[in-house]
């Protein structure tokens, strides 16, 4: 029987986004999680059954830290314009998961067509700005293109943004898009009345 390992799974993980908040995705190896735990590279492989399986696991925990920083609320501003700041603001306080997440295909994942959170984006689309269907699933996917650009150069520091700047721009493109959504619906409505 293998003996019990000292450093659990649970150590590896924290110390692997650590190092991913500290020096980026592209840093972590075994050797580094080794060093930053004070021991071999045994417990890594013993706990996961590769490199691959670790930054796996590694991203999904990213992802549940990136799922928790979304749903913040904001005082003074709607559920949907909230979503869009902390997205922004996860981009500037945790640069490195950012990047791991949306900026690298750390974990092989194609990052527009994984969806991620759609459906609890979506679902406040629906209940804030009473858009429902493909018009929410646009809403979303335009907005998210839109607020990824400011938040990509935000954790590239390429640019820099206040928070009002942001909020404006975020409230100025949704209700674009919101507005051109529902004039072609009513254009559409006019013409299948037509139709009748």
């Amino acid at each position: 029987m293998p003996p019990k390992t000292k450093v659990r799974k649970e150590d590896i993980l924290k110390a692997a986004l650590a190092l991913i908040r500290e020096r980026g995705a592209e840093r972590l190896t075994a050797k580094a999680l080794a060093e930053a735990l004070s021991c071999s590279t045994q417990p890594v492989f013993w706990h996961f059954e590769s490199m691959e399986d670790l930054k796996k696991q590694v991203y999904a925990e990213a992802l549940k830290i990136f799922g928790a920083a979304l749903r913040r609320g904001e005082e003074g501003v709607s559920p949907y314009m909230a979503i869009g700041l902390n997205y922004i603001r996860f981009a500037a306080e945790e640069k490195g998961l950012f990047r791991m997440l949306f900026m690298s295909d750390f974990a092989h994942t194609d990052v527009v067509g994984a969806h991620v959170e759609m459906d609890y984006i979506v679902g406040v689309i629906e209940e804030s700005e009473h858009i429902g269907g493909e018009d929410a699933q646009t809403v979303y996917r335009d907005m998210w293109l839109f607020s990824h650009g400011i938040a990509a150069m935000t954790a590239t520091g390429t640019a820099s943004f206040s928070e009002e700047e942001v909020k404006k721009m975020l409230k100025d493109v949704c209700r674009g898009l919101i507005g051109d959504l529902r004039n072609k619906n009513k254009n559409q409505k006019g013409v299948d009345d037509e139709k009748v």
